[in-house]
């Protein structure tokens, strides 16, 4: 049993790690690296909780003492609660993204690129119905030729990496697992980062005007607020970035202790979730926790 607890214990130190040090990881790695390794270690890590949550249960619910039967169905009620927070989440993406897809069936015929007819100055990217990247005509009027040039290749970029399936899953991950809630904003930045980099290839002093310009004319109309919408990740660091010369950081020590994590814990959530069908149908002469015996 006290295996057992040990190795319940090490997907919840993975999370303090994974949330607390997002920012660090989001800093240290190459935008390309970040907005992959970080989603799957999310993934991995929130499914390994829920191993580590179903198996205390299971063997608590099990042990037929009133407290620790109590305790299991406190448990079980997180879980749960956990499960139908993910499940809301889906949902509301669904929706918009079912919305958002006539954005797609009209940018088939427009070369993957729809204008919208209003002032407020924005550009996004939709990947669903095809994909297809949004721009104002507030946002068009107010940036010139090769700035505009910058946005579109900013926001094909986004399409062309799937940012928003990597960010879905940390938003997943977070649900699941609210420890890791630091991480979803981590990985957008990296995206915006990583995108910025590929319409750098056009221009990288057109690229920084473009963002820079673009903020401004965003914080002039939200006023009262203190974060620049529609402006992904932190401006200043992506302004900042791209000031200066492109730098590519040497990922190959932090990436390979990732997979090395990505493969520990999905065993242990294997061996978690083994417990739990010990006990729900245990096999012939095998009871509950015999796995760590």
């Amino acid at each position: 049993m006290t295996l057992l607890l040990v190795v319940a214990v090490l997907p919840w130190v993975l999370s303090l790690l994974l949330g607390f040090g997002a920012d660090q990881l989001d800093r240290r790695l190459n935008p390309s690296t970040a907005v992959v390794l970080l989603p799957i270690l999310s993934m991995v890590t929130a499914f390994s909780v829920a191993a580590s949550m179903a198996a205390l249960a299971a063997v608590l619910l099990a042990s037929g003492e009133i407290a620790w039967l109590s305790v299991g169905i406190v448990i079980c009620a997180w879980m749960f609660w956990r499960v139908v927070e993910v499940a809301s989440h889906v949902r509301r993406v669904a929706v918009g993204a079912s919305i958002a897809s006539e954005f797609g069936d009209e940018a088939r015929a427009t070369g993957g690129i729809v204008v919208v007819d209003s002032d407020v100055p924005d550009a996004f990217a939709v990947p669903s119905g095809g994909g297809a990247v949004v721009i104002t005509t507030g946002l068009a009027e107010a940036l010139s030729d090769n700035e505009l040039r910058a946005v579109i290749e900013h926001e094909r970029a986004h399409l062309r990496h799937r940012h928003s399936v990597w960010i879905q899953m940390c938003e997943i991950a977070a649900r699941l697992n609210p420890i890791l809630g630091p991480v979803p904003s981590k990985v957008r930045h990296a995206a915006e980062r990583q995108a910025d980099e590929s319409a750098a290839s056009l221009g990288r002093r057109d690229t920084l005007s473009a963002i820079a310009r673009t903020a401004l004319l965003r914080k002039q109309l939200d006023h009262g607020t203190r974060t620049l919408a529609s402006t992904g990740g932190d401006v200043v660091r992506r302004v900042q970035a791209l000031s200066e010369p492109p730098r590519h950081r040497r990922d190959r020590g932090i990436l390979a202790a990732g997979l090395v994590l990505i493969l520990a814990f999905t065993v242990i959530s294997t061996a978690l979730f083994d417990v739990v069908q010990d006990v729900v149908a245990p096999e012939t002469g095998e009871v509950a926790t015999s796995i760590f015996r």
